[in-house]
């Protein structure tokens, strides 16, 4: 694959080595093959390969919305699916 060279040389000086995903990144648009994840850093080559300028943004720009809460927690509160009762379940 060729590698593309920068129009000017301030556009090199102004393209950082990498950027942040803003959304889930896909290629070639398909559910099933996934790149990158909201929050990874994603090469700028990349960024440029699959198009996904509007997808991310600079590593020095502050994020437009907080990050989205883990999912790594249940929704529940604790113990809600539990019982005090003893025998079989």
């Amino acid at each position: 694959m060729a590698r593309r060279l920068p129009k000017t040389e301030n556009d090199a000086a102004d393209r950082p080595p990498y950027y942040i995903a803003t959304e889930a990144l896909y290629l070639d648009g398909s559910q099933f093959n996934r790149a990158h994840n909201p929050g990874d850093r994603v090469p700028a080559d990349h960024v440029e390969a699959y198009g996904w300028a509007d997808k991310v943004r600079h590593p020095d720009d502050t994020p437009k919305q907080p990050p989205a809460a883990a999912h790594n927690e249940p929704e529940t509160a604790v113990g809600q699916a539990t019982t005090d009762k003893k025998g079989d379940a």
